[in-house]
């Protein structure tokens, strides 16, 4: 099934990583250049939860309304806690400077309290300049007892990630590699050996969401696309010019597929002429497991 995606908002420089939090009624997403994440109820307009100054690319649900959030360029994991004074408090989790090369990117935490990371190994701001810059970019471990550890070294850029409700399997979108990798969980929140979920020739998959039947739902620049394991495109949302840079099913029903989206990657470009929006498009099937919460 094809798909007209509606415009919500825009305004943003480089927004991404949306998630769904059913228990609040709200949906998030982060401004990565700004550092800002944003909180969007459905029908409302978006409304700053947190700014750093920092790049900020990823962020998890934590317990008791803590965010998991990444500090991108120093390679730093923070906790964010809405505070009764208005600010949110911000305390440390994890520093991963030791293992990540230049920044990280997307996360996401397991129902175990596992948080994995998307490390970028060059500069990827860069990249369009010099594309032979590009090197392996490991996904990183943070256990829950606070200690850091290489995940996995089997991947080539790791973008968005999802566990299904299971709770068996990592998905990882790889950028560069232009497929879904996926790992299965050991006891002790390390993972197993890769295998492929889709390979996807041609595209350039980037933040993702997983739906009840074991659809996923992956951005990858002028079209958001619904894959099912093996390869197969069932459904396709076509964002037109501009350029879809993830995905999250959310709202009521579960069936609001929020599109990040930019017209350009360049930094350059867009700092002068930002084109970052939201959009949404209804789709069939609701949304299931994680990086969001869906009851």
């Amino acid at each position: 099934m094809r798909y007209k995606p509606d415009l919500l908002h825009e305004g943003f420089l480089f927004p991404e990583t949306p998630r769904w939090h059913a228990g609040h009624g709200t949906f998030y997403f982060c401004d990565i250049d700004r550092g800002e994440i944003h909180e969007l109820v459905p029908r409302g307009r978006p409304r700053l939860f947190f700014k750093s100054d920092d790049l900020v690319s990823g962020f998890a649900f934590g317990k008791h309304d803590e965010l998991i959030v990444t500090s991108g360029t120093r390679r730093k994991i923070v906790s964010v806690r809405k505070s009764i004074l208005g600010n949110p408090t911000v305390g440390p989790i994890a520093d991963l400077s030791q293992l990540a090369k230049f920044g990280i990117n997307d996360l996401i935490r397991s129902t175990r309290g596992d948080i994995y990371v998307g490390s970028v190994a060059f500069d990827f701001m860069a990249f369009a300049d010099d594309p032979t810059a590009v090197r392996p970019s490991p996904l990183l471990r943070v256990a829950p007892d606070g200690s850091t550890s290489i995940a996995s070294a089997d991947v080539n850029f790791p973008n968005g990630m999802a566990i299904a409700p299971d709770a068996r399997r990592l998905l990882v979108a790889d950028s560069l590699d232009q497929c879904v990798y996926a790992f299965a969980f050991n006891a002790d929140g390390s993972l197993g050996a890769r295998t492929v979920f889709a390979k996807l020739p041609g595209e350039m998959p980037d933040g993702v969401s997983l739906d009840r039947d074991g659809g996923l739902w992956i951005a990858s620049h002028h079209r958001v696309i619904r894959v099912v394991e093996g390869g197969t495109i069932t459904d396709e949302v076509d964002m037109g010019t501009t350029r879809a840079t993830a995905c999250m099913l959310g709202g009521k029903d579960g069936r609001t597929l929020l599109i990040t989206a930019s017209d350009s990657h360049d930094r350059r470009i867009i700092r002068q002429n930002p084109s970052g929006r939201l959009f949404q498009a209804g789709v069939t099937v609701p949304g299931a497991g994680l990086p969001s919460i869906y009851s």
